[in-house]
Protein backbone atom coordinates (compact mmCIF):
# COMPACT_ATOMS: atom_id res chain seq x y z
CA UNK A 1 0.00 0.00 0.00
CA UNK A 2 1.50 3.57 -0.77
CA UNK A 3 0.89 6.87 1.36
CA UNK A 4 -2.86 7.99 0.97
CA UNK A 5 -3.45 12.00 0.28
CA UNK A 6 -6.78 13.53 0.89
CA UNK A 7 -8.07 17.07 1.62
CA UNK A 8 -9.77 15.48 4.83
CA UNK A 9 -8.94 13.89 7.88
CA UNK A 10 -10.95 10.78 8.65
CA UNK A 11 -9.79 7.87 10.88
CA UNK A 12 -10.88 4.74 9.40
CA UNK A 13 -13.02 1.76 11.21
CA UNK A 14 -11.07 -0.18 13.67
CA UNK A 15 -8.44 2.60 13.87
CA UNK A 16 -7.74 4.78 16.93
CA UNK A 17 -5.16 7.35 17.95
CA UNK A 18 -2.10 6.28 20.05
CA UNK A 19 0.18 9.83 20.08
CA UNK A 20 -0.73 13.27 18.11
CA UNK A 21 1.79 16.24 18.15
CA UNK A 22 0.96 19.94 16.81
CA UNK A 23 3.33 22.56 15.22
CA UNK A 24 5.38 20.03 13.25
CA UNK A 25 7.88 21.16 10.21
CA UNK A 26 7.97 18.57 7.75
CA UNK A 27 11.30 18.44 5.52
CA UNK A 28 14.76 19.97 4.64
CA UNK A 29 13.37 23.20 4.45
CA UNK A 30 13.21 26.03 7.06
CA UNK A 31 11.33 25.37 9.82
CA UNK A 32 7.37 25.58 9.02
CA UNK A 33 6.06 24.17 12.16
CA UNK A 34 2.14 25.03 11.54
CA UNK A 35 1.28 20.79 10.78
CA UNK A 36 0.20 18.15 12.74
CA UNK A 37 0.91 14.64 13.02
CA UNK A 38 -0.80 11.91 14.15
CA UNK A 39 -0.34 8.12 15.15
CA UNK A 40 -3.03 5.59 14.90
CA UNK A 41 -2.59 1.65 15.31
CA UNK A 42 -2.72 1.58 11.45
CA UNK A 43 -0.85 4.80 10.19
CA UNK A 44 1.10 8.17 10.17
CA UNK A 45 -1.30 10.94 9.30
CA UNK A 46 0.62 14.30 8.68
CA UNK A 47 -1.77 17.41 8.29
CA UNK A 48 -0.44 20.15 6.60
CA UNK A 49 -1.71 23.39 7.06
CA UNK A 50 -1.43 26.87 6.08
CA UNK A 51 -0.28 29.81 7.51
CA UNK A 52 -3.89 30.61 9.25
CA UNK A 53 -4.49 27.22 10.37
CA UNK A 54 -7.08 25.42 7.40
CA UNK A 55 -5.86 22.05 6.27
CA UNK A 56 -4.51 22.33 2.91
CA UNK A 57 -3.37 18.43 2.64
CA UNK A 58 -3.51 15.23 5.03
CA UNK A 59 -0.99 12.38 4.62
CA UNK A 60 -1.46 8.76 5.38
CA UNK A 61 1.62 6.42 5.42
CA UNK A 62 0.43 2.93 6.81
CA UNK A 63 2.46 1.69 9.49
CA UNK A 64 2.87 -1.81 7.05
CA UNK A 65 4.63 0.36 4.91
CA UNK A 66 7.63 1.51 7.06
CA UNK A 67 10.62 -0.77 6.29
CA UNK A 68 11.64 -3.21 8.89
CA UNK A 69 15.37 -3.85 10.13
CA UNK A 70 16.51 -6.96 13.10
CA UNK A 71 12.57 -6.69 13.75
CA UNK A 72 12.20 -3.12 14.14
CA UNK A 73 10.92 -0.37 12.44
CA UNK A 74 13.15 2.29 10.74
CA UNK A 75 11.69 5.23 12.57
CA UNK A 76 14.78 6.94 14.02
CA UNK A 77 15.80 10.17 15.77
CA UNK A 78 17.81 12.46 13.45
CA UNK A 79 19.59 15.50 16.32
CA UNK A 80 19.17 18.49 13.98
CA UNK A 81 20.89 21.35 16.53
CA UNK A 82 21.44 21.13 20.33
CA UNK A 83 17.91 21.10 20.91
CA UNK A 84 15.72 20.37 17.97
CA UNK A 85 15.68 16.54 16.41
CA UNK A 86 13.80 15.24 13.40
CA UNK A 87 11.80 12.30 13.69
CA UNK A 88 12.91 10.03 10.21
CA UNK A 89 10.47 7.34 8.77
CA UNK A 90 12.07 5.19 6.44
CA UNK A 91 9.30 3.65 4.27
CA UNK A 92 9.13 1.41 1.41
CA UNK A 93 8.72 4.10 -1.29
CA UNK A 94 10.81 7.04 0.54
CA UNK A 95 12.17 8.71 3.55
CA UNK A 96 9.67 11.42 5.58
CA UNK A 97 11.23 13.95 7.90
CA UNK A 98 9.56 15.70 10.44
CA UNK A 99 10.86 18.42 12.80
CA UNK A 100 9.80 18.69 15.93
CA UNK A 101 11.28 21.52 18.94
CA UNK A 102 12.04 19.50 21.66
CA UNK A 103 14.34 15.97 20.95
CA UNK A 104 12.88 14.46 23.77
CA UNK A 105 9.56 14.66 21.59
CA UNK A 106 11.38 12.33 18.88
CA UNK A 107 12.01 10.00 21.42
CA UNK A 108 8.65 9.47 22.57
CA UNK A 109 7.45 9.67 18.95
CA UNK A 110 9.89 6.78 17.78
CA UNK A 111 9.06 4.15 21.63
CA UNK A 112 5.64 4.78 20.58
CA UNK A 113 5.62 3.40 16.71
CA UNK A 114 8.23 0.86 17.75
CA UNK A 115 5.49 -0.38 19.93
CA UNK A 116 2.88 0.12 18.15
CA UNK A 117 4.53 -2.16 15.50
CA UNK A 118 6.25 -4.48 17.45
CA UNK A 119 3.76 -5.13 20.33
CA UNK A 120 6.95 -4.57 22.68
CA UNK A 121 7.07 -2.08 25.78
CA UNK A 122 10.22 0.19 24.93
CA UNK A 123 12.36 1.40 27.68
CA UNK A 124 11.80 5.49 27.31
CA UNK A 125 14.47 7.68 28.50
CA UNK A 126 13.59 9.86 31.63
CA UNK A 127 12.84 13.31 30.29
CA UNK A 128 15.92 14.82 32.25
CA UNK A 129 18.19 12.11 32.05
CA UNK A 130 20.49 13.75 29.31
CA UNK A 131 20.32 17.18 31.83
CA UNK A 132 21.22 14.94 35.23
CA UNK A 133 23.63 13.05 33.46
CA UNK A 134 25.69 16.63 32.28
CA UNK A 135 24.73 18.10 35.60
CA UNK A 136 26.89 15.30 37.15
CA UNK A 137 29.73 15.51 34.94
CA UNK A 138 29.66 19.21 35.39
CA UNK A 139 29.87 18.97 39.33
CA UNK A 140 32.48 16.28 38.95
CA UNK A 141 34.83 18.49 37.01
CA UNK A 142 34.59 21.34 39.34
CA UNK A 143 35.39 18.97 42.28
CA UNK A 144 38.57 17.66 40.49
CA UNK A 145 39.67 21.54 39.62
CA UNK A 146 39.30 22.34 43.89
CA UNK A 147 41.08 19.57 44.51
CA UNK A 148 44.10 20.19 42.12
CA UNK A 149 43.88 23.84 43.24
CA UNK A 150 43.64 22.95 46.86
CA UNK A 151 40.50 24.63 47.11
CA UNK A 152 38.51 22.72 49.76
CA UNK A 153 35.33 21.43 48.89
CA UNK A 154 31.33 22.77 49.82
CA UNK A 155 29.88 19.76 48.96
CA UNK A 156 28.47 17.99 51.93
CA UNK A 157 29.06 14.12 52.10
CA UNK A 158 28.91 11.46 55.05
CA UNK A 159 30.28 8.04 55.88
CA UNK A 160 30.62 5.53 58.87
CA UNK A 161 32.75 5.57 61.67
CA UNK A 162 35.64 2.92 60.42
CA UNK A 163 35.53 1.78 64.09
CA UNK A 164 32.41 1.61 65.39
CA UNK A 165 29.87 2.59 62.63
CA UNK A 166 28.35 5.30 63.80
CA UNK A 167 26.49 7.72 60.90
CA UNK A 168 28.92 11.13 60.17
CA UNK A 169 28.33 13.82 57.97
CA UNK A 170 30.38 17.12 57.08
CA UNK A 171 32.14 18.30 54.42
CA UNK A 172 33.53 16.35 51.90
CA UNK A 173 37.17 16.35 52.64
CA UNK A 174 36.94 17.22 56.21
CA UNK A 175 38.49 14.50 58.40
CA UNK A 176 35.85 14.51 61.21
CA UNK A 177 36.22 12.98 64.99
CA UNK A 178 33.38 10.37 65.53
CA UNK A 179 31.89 11.88 68.60
CA UNK A 180 31.60 8.01 70.11
CA UNK A 181 34.39 6.57 69.72
CA UNK A 182 37.55 9.83 68.76
CA UNK A 183 38.14 8.01 65.89
CA UNK A 184 39.36 10.45 62.98
CA UNK A 185 37.43 9.66 59.50
CA UNK A 186 37.66 11.43 56.35
CA UNK A 187 34.32 12.47 54.85
CA UNK A 188 33.45 11.47 51.03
Amino acid sequence: MAKEITSEFNLKPEEAVILSAEKVAYGNGPFNGNNDLILTNQAIIFIKKDLFGKVKEVTRHPLSDICMSAGKPQAVKNQTDAVSASFDVYLTYGVEKFKFTFGSEVDEWVASVTETITGEKVQRKNEFEDLINFADTVSGSVNSLRKAFGIKSTEQGACKCSSCGASLSGTEDEVVICPFCGTHNKIG
